[in-house]
């Protein structure tokens, strides 16, 4: 079978399933598999997101998203997790997560760029929950960063532009987004919940350079604390030793975040605010730019701060095939202090509607200002979930 073929099989058997439910799929609910208690279930959802993003006008800054206008996958995705449920105490888990890019599967033209991948995969990891002493995890895991901290401001659909991950070189190495070989533990309570994370040496190569970056190690912690049943603060902490490396230099570096944020939601408004300080994580852009002739140590001699807000309100509508509606007002700020004179800030209005069987649609209008006079825009986005 060819791979186009086997794409459209792949996309005609995600939706016929979908149509099943429009929640979590049960694949596998099985008892008494090697023991009188033990217990085996497989689960999968996902959501596929079709999205534009329209600006006010296009030059230098933003020339190269044109493909963008007509439409495009952004964060398409799947879920498998496995549970092995050895008695009621004692669990062994995993989970698997990728991002599908439905356009370049389907080669659907001037709707991706060459260089997409039709899969990406975000998390794989196995691990061991035990209801009394929490749950090790191994494999590749976002960041508690930011499934602590971050996920809580990245409510809105260009989120996230004050945090490390957006505009770090190699954010799948560093840990910012995610990072193979992490070993991570979490412990919940009905108070607060705990994490730990090290990750251990891991490298690739920068793009668009010759330049390797090198996590020797790394390490992670966080507490997420409850302050009463709508309203959780959580803080972070992350630290790398990692180096620099071309055919003509070494650097070596320490790289760290500290970074907190608070979350609201009571039914019916929903906020959050954020900040970080990020050390040596996000690139000067000149000598990244500059890859030819640049001083190795400049790369990621920086240090920055960044601030996120999301404020929405959330009408339950449950007629007419809505189930709500939420508009927003939503911002953030990203300014170096320490080499690199980049700084950006976007403040905006948006709109979230969510309709039966699983569709949904939002509208952003983004105001932006930054050091390369990157346009306003609208996004437009259609989601489909299961």
């Amino acid at each position: 079978m060819s791979k186009p073929c086997f794409y459209k099989l792949l996309l005609s058997c995600t939706f016929i399933l979908s149509n099943l439910t429009f929640a979590e799929i049960t694949l596998i609910d099985e008892q008494q598999i090697v023991s009188e208690s033990d217990r085996l279930k497989l689960t999968t959802s996902g959501s596929i997101r079709l999205q534009a993003l329209n600006f006010d006008h296009y030059d230098q800054s933003n020339e190269n998203q044109k493909y963008r206008r007509d439409g495009y996958s952004s964060n398409s995705r799947m879920y498998a997790n496995a549970d092995y449920a050895w008695n009621e105490r004692l669990h062994l888990i995993a989970g698997y997560q990728n991002y599908i890019n439905l356009p370049k599967m389907l080669d659907w033209d001037g709707h991706y760029r060459s260089s997409d991948e039709n899969i990406t995969t975000e998390q794989a990891y196995i691990g061991l929950r035990d209801s009394a002493y929490g749950t090790v995890k191994f494999g590749k895991i976002y960041s508690i960063y930011y499934d602590i901290v971050g996920a809580k401001t990245d409510l809105w659909n260009y989120s996230t532009l004050a945090q490390p991950q957006t505009w770090s070189p190699v954010a799948y190495t560093d840990g910012t987004q995610a990072a193979h070989k992490t070993l991570r533990y979490e412990l919940k309570t009905d108070k607060a919940n705990l994490y730990a994370s090290y990750l251990f040496k891991d490298s690739t190569t920068v793009a668009d350079t010759d330049v390797q970056y090198q996590r020797k190690n790394g390490a992670e912690l966080a507490v997420d604390v409850h302050l009463n049943k709508n309203l959780s603060w959580a803080t972070s902490w992350k630290y790398n030793d990692a180096s620099l490396n071309n055919q003509q230099d070494k650097h070596d570096l320490k790289q760290e975040i500290w970074a907190s944020s608070l979350f609201y939601f009571d039914g019916k408004w929903m906020l959050s605010f954020g900040a970080g300080w990020y050390k040596n994580l996000v690139p000067n852009f000149d000598a990244y730019s500059e890859s030819s002739d640049f001083q190795l140590q400049s790369l990621l001699n920086t240090e920055a701060y960044g601030v996120e807000f999301y404020a929405g309100q959330h009408f339950k509508i449950e007629e007419y095939g809505i189930k709500f509606i939420q508009p927003y007002i939503m911002g953030n700020q990203l300014e170096y202090t320490s080499g690199s004179e980049f700084k950006r800030r976007d403040l905006g209005v948006g709109i979230a509607a969510r309709f039966n069987h699983g569709f949904g649609f939002d509208y952003e209008r983004l105001y932006t200002h930054d050091t390369f006079q990157t346009p306003d825009m609208h996004l437009f986005r259609l989601r489909y979930e299961w």
